[in-house]
C-alpha cells in the first residue's frame, strides 16, 4: 500500500493529483497540519528529515522531494506516458519545466502566500513577501510566452510537467499575478482545473 504524507493546499496535492491521473487509486493519505509541531515529531522526521510534505512510503520504501516521487510513481505504476524519456528533447523539456514549476515558481509563490497569510506571526519573514511580489510577474510571463498556442506546456499532450507548473500558477492566480495580462495562463489554469483527476485531488 502506498502512503502519501499530505497537507491540504500544500505541495503534496501534486502527488495526489499525479496518482489520480495515472489511475493509481490504491493509496492512503496520512494527513499532517501545516506549520504545527506535528510535522517535527521524531516519527515524522524519520520519514522526511526536514519535516515537510510531500513524502511517500511505498511498502517500506520512503521517498521525498516531488520530482523524485513523480519519476518513481510514473515508472512503477503507469505506462510512462506522462513523462517522456530523459535524454530525448521532450524528456529534457519536461525536466526543465518540472524544475521551473518547483523552483522558482512554486517556491516564490508559496513564500508570498504563506508569509503573507496563514503562517504564524513568529515564523513570518516580510522580506520574502516583498521579494516575491517584485519577481512574481516575470516568473508568470515566462510561462505565458512558453505556452504559445498550445494547450499544455510540452505541446498537445498533458504531462507531469503540467502538474508541477499548474500548482504554482494556481497560487499565482490566487495572489493576482495571473489575470487579464496573462490570458494564456488563465486559460491554462482553467484547462488543468477542469481535469477530473485535479478535482479529485483538490478534494482529498
Amino acid at each position: 500500500m502506498l502512503t502519501i504524507y499530505h497537507s491540504k493546499q500544500s505541495r503534496s496535492m501534486r502527488v495526489v493529483w499525479l496518482c489520480e491521473e495515472i489511475g493509481l487509486d490504491d493509496y492512503t493519505l496520512s494527513s499532517l497540519a501545516m506549520f504545527t509541531p506535528e510535522m517535527k515529531k521524531p516519527e515524522y522526521l524519520a520519514i522526511h528529515p526536514l519535516g515537510k510534505v510531500p513524502a511517500i512510503d511505498d511498502d517500506g520504501f520512503v521517498l521525498w522531494e516531488t520530482t523524485a516521487i513523480f519519476e518513481y510513481l510514473i515508472a512503477r505504476y503507469s505506462d510512462g506516458a506522462l513523462l517522456p524519456p530523459r535524454g530525448t528533447q521532450q524528456g529534457s523539456l519536461a525536466a526543465q519545466w518540472m524544475a521551473y514549476g518547483e523552483n522558482p515558481l512554486t517556491i516564490i509563490m508559496g513564500e508570498v502566500a504563506a508569509h503573507g497569510g496563514p503562517m504564524p506571526d513568529e515564523m513570518r519573514i516580510p522580506a520574502l513577501v516583498d521579494r516575491g511580489r517584485d519577481i512574481a510577474p516575470a516568473l508568470v510571463n515566462v510561462v505565458e510566452r512558453a505556452l504559445g498556442d498550445h494547450p499544455y506546456i510540452l505541446g498537445e499532450a498533458f504531462s507531469a510537467a503540467d502538474i508541477m507548473l499548474g500548482f504554482g500558477l494556481n497560487i499565482a492566480r490566487f495572489l493576482g499575478f495571473v489575470g487579464d495580462t496573462t490570458p494564456k495562463c488563465v486559460d491554462y489554469c482553467n484547462r488543468l482545473m477542469e481535469r477530473p483527476a485535479y478535482r479529485r485531488a483538490a478534494e482529498a
